[in-house]
């Protein structure tokens, strides 16, 4: 083993707070390229999600993220330590496609390197732009993926599971939002006022004067405030700090009377912490399948595409006043399970 590959900063990209070099032992190893050090709150839950399910699910792997700041030099150290029953996985989210052509590169190099091991793209959204661009991207992935006939590729709603049978030769799995995996028994909070969640992105869709007669309207609730799941009062968030920032976004939520939002994480997050919560879409529809798809269920989250501002009255006053119920989703997440397992 090269020493200078476990050494300086390197050892910072490299979480749980794990000195590389304690890293040559003989256990099996899971390691989760493309750790977020970005502020989007969603994507930190995530991989806050994906590690707990592995350790709490699979206690006999070692289990080691790569930051996503990390990645070149992540994939030297995986190459000299890997054996041969070792698992690589990439982060999962709403980044695989040619919207975040960062983190698909790093997605494509880590698969082609791994191609000989067994890799996973954990539960996914994708989408690639029907555009001369997004073509030319799709193709540059599929030349990736399929170098490695080892990968299986989880869609996390039904529309991307249609998109990754048609686009990639590659196994899929078909399972929820990894943040949909964690049992998380929310704080009794004192509730007041709406709380508004909206992007400002490239998939945002819901139109800024329909969102101002909205929330002109939801002063009739309570105090009303606007924000985001994506944070701008840092610039990054490291491994060590994403508990924190996540918890204190669920006691943000969990203090509303009712969440209007665009975001996916904001719904998944309201579902975690029992409050009403109203939804609109993106772009691409990664929050209206999801919600189709497993949460339809639920009597204080509802979907919706209408801006008539009565016919949303009628929808919120509904959500505030039902007793939230529970949507059962444990035995759909056994696909992911069996491919650890396995």
């Amino acid at each position: 083993m090269n020493a200078e590959i476990l050494a300086g900063k390197l050892v910072k990209g490299i979480a749980p707070n794990i000195d590389a070099k304690d890293l040559l032992n003989d256990k099996r190893k899971v390691f989760l390229f493309g750790s977020p050090s970005y502020t989007n709150i969603g994507d930190q839950a995530i991989a806050y999600a994906e590690e707990k399910f592995i350790k709490n699910h699979f206690p006999y792997y070692e289990y080691v993220e790569i930051m996503d700041y990390a990645t070149e030099e992540g994939i030297k150290l995986v190459k000299e330590i890997i054996k041969e029953d070792d698992i690589v996985c990439f982060t999962g989210g709403g980044n695989l496609g040619s919207l975040y052509l960062e983190i698909e590169e790093d997605r494509r190099k880590v698969f082609e390197v791994f191609k000989d091991y067994k890799t996973i793209s954990l539960p996914q959204s994708v989408y690639f732009e029907d555009t001369e661009e997004g073509n030319l991207e799709k193709q540059k992935s599929q030349d990736a993926y399929h170098k490695n006939r080892h990968l299986t590729i989880a869609a996390r709603e039904s529309q991307t599971l249609e998109v990754v049978k048609n686009t990639f030769n590659s196994n899929v799995i078909y399972t929820p939002d990894m943040v949909l995996s964690l049992d998380i028994v929310p704080k009794e909070l004192k509730r007041d006022g709406v709380l508004f969640i909206l992007r400002a992105d490239k998939e945002k869709v819901t139109d800024e004067d329909f969102i101002t007669d909205l929330m002109k309207w939801s002063e009739k609730i309570g105090p009303v405030d606007r924000t985001d799941t994506v944070l701008s009062e840092v610039d990054t968030i490291d491994y060590d700090e994403r508990e924190k920032y996540f918890l204190e976004m669920l006691e943000k939520i969990g203090s509303s009377k009712i969440v209007i939002t665009d975001r996916l994480h904001a719904m998944v997050f309201s579902i975690i912490t029992n409050t009403p919560c109203l939804v609109f879409g993106n772009s691409y529809g990664k929050a209206k399948h999801s919600y189709t798809d497993w949460l339809d269920e639920l009597n204080f989250i509802e979907y919706t595409d209408t801006q008539d501002i009565g016919e949303l009255e009628r929808l919120v006053e509904k959500l505030m006043k039902a007793e939230p119920n529970r949507v059962h989703l444990a035995e759909d997440f056994q696909p992911l399970k069996d491919f650890f397992k396995n």
